[in-house]
């Protein structure tokens, strides 16, 4: 059964991602918009540089044009923000990415963006799961009526106008890691006035072999470089819609200090907002915003419940722990491309290194706070076994400080005084993934053993 998870349908090239069932999901997707919205509604239609994405958006605006609407398909491997700015820009109903985004090389993936420019809600792909049953044996396509577009130079004008951006022949250090963004970052530096020393810039759908996620463990060769030329580093992920960054010193910063550093940042150049964040990420968010009279909102894990807040509320910075965040001005969904350049333009404009803007954030909110995640691969009775204590959990302390809220919208989230964890159990895989924030590496070493104790978790 083809299911639309976190961020849209995912599978393995030539197992489940197969063209038949590409033309499926287009047809289920044909149909919804073409309830929503009736006959000639344009529809987007874009792929990033992995294996066969030009021939899967080729199916799918094929698809689409044979039920008569309108698809345009975007000129290129395409960055998932980029896409979805398009959607804007010309004033479509929709649009279909082909993307795994951060996913390995075997991987492909369709999300479906709606009218509004950010990943579809729920109650939307929940109806085209529905209708993707309804699909005929064979799926008709048609090669008429097919538009072609690029919209790079009106995105690119777009990010620079929303950061404003002055360098002076700085050296930079982008890695993008064989995506897409090797179309945008680079460019956009050097339009801006920097040196940009771009490495794995060339897009390659096998990614050199490595998954396309910007962190430590893949950031080897930036790391390197950047310790080299005492500079600052830039990465974005497979389709460009997750961020990654190193200082000069080499040292990686995890999206939790990125957040702190920028919504700190954004507030102290006198703009306002609240802030939006998932269940999983930092709390430090909330004291900043907290000092300065700004509102907090918690989502479940997920980009579509945080793009929601951007439409709908006043929310300045919108951002979760696995590197995906974008601002309020901007469309709502994550861009990795422009959150690089903000931090950028922090350091630049402020004069400070990402390690003293940190400490600067740690000093205003009265804590050094650090985080980890640690993700648990477990047999499924172990996993239902951890459900069933989610469920269960009423103590009134944990790790030995009393517990001040427990929450239960998506996994279990104790927060104390000193502490807070959340474990949440995959919904698609045996996974069960710890979260814990802590006042101090001390305290997130107790709490992360006590979770593991607790809730019988092997760690290997």
């Amino acid at each position: 059964m083809i299911k639309f998870g976190t961020d849209g349908w995912r599978g393995i090239i030539a197992d489940d991602f197969t063209v038949d069932n590409v033309k499926r999901v287009s047809w289920a997707i044909g149909k919804y918009i073409l309830e929503e919205y009736g006959d000639r509604a344009s529809v987007i239609v874009a792929r990033d540089g992995r294996f066969l994405g030009e021939k899967f958006a080729a199916i799918a605006a094929g698809v689409l044009a044979a039920m008569g609407l309108k698809p345009t398909i975007l000129e290129g491997p395409t960055a998932t923000p980029t896409c979805a700015y398009a959607v804007k820009e010309y004033g479509a109903r929709g649009a279909v990415m082909f993307t795994a985004s951060h996913n390995p090389p075997e991987y492909q993936g369709l999300k479906y963006i709606p009218y509004f420019a950010g990943p579809a809600t729920p109650d939307i792909t929940g109806k085209i799961e529905s209708y993707i049953a309804m699909a005929p044996s064979s799926v008709e396509t048609s090669d008429e009526n097919i538009e072609y577009a690029d919209p790079t130079e009106s995105y690119i004008a777009h990010i620079k106008g929303i950061v404003q951006l002055e360098g002076n022949a700085q050296k930079i250090v982008v890695d993008t890691l064989h995506g897409v963004g090797g179309r945008y970052l680079p460019r956009i530096l050097r339009e801006c006035g920097f040196e940009a020393i771009s490495i794995n810039e060339d897009i390659r759908p096998d990614f050199a072999g490595l998954s396309p996620e910007p962190k430590k463990e893949t950031l080897e060769s930036l790391i390197g470089k950047v310790k080299e030329l005492n500079v600052i580093g830039l990465s974005t992920d497979g389709d460009a819609d997750r961020f990654g960054v190193v200082d000069e010193k080499g040292e990686f910063y995890p999206a939790n200090y990125i957040l702190a550093i920028l919504y700190s940042y954004l507030l102290e150049t006198g703009r306002t907002g609240g802030v939006a964040r998932t269940v999983a990420t930092t709390h430090m968010l909330d004291e900043i915003a907290k000092l300065t009279g700004q509102r907090v909102w918690e989502t479940p894990v997920g980009f579509k419940y945080l793009g929601q807040l951007l439409l709908k509320e006043k929310v300045l910075l919108a951002g979760e722990e696995s590197g995906g965040a974008s601002i309020a001005g901007h469309i709502p969904e994550k861009d990795g491309i422009l959150i690089c350049l903000l931090v950028l333009k922090a350091v630049v404009e402020t004069g400070r290194s990402l390690k003293e803007l940190l400490e600067a954030v740690y000093d205003k909110i009265g804590a050094k706070y650090v985080s980890t995640r640690l993700d648990f691969k477990v047999a499924h009775e172990q996993k239902e076994k951890v459900i069933s204590l989610i469920n269960s959990w009423q103590d009134r302390s944990f790790c030995g400080d009393a517990v001040i809220s427990v929450k239960r919208d998506d996994g279990l989230k104790i927060i104390c005084e000193r502490a807070w964890i959340l474990l949440r159990p995959s919904g698609t895989e045996d996974v069960v993934r710890l979260y814990v924030e802590a006042k101090g590496e001390d305290i997130l070493q107790k709490f992360k053993e006590s979770a593991v104790n607790v809730f019988g978790l092997d760690v290997k």
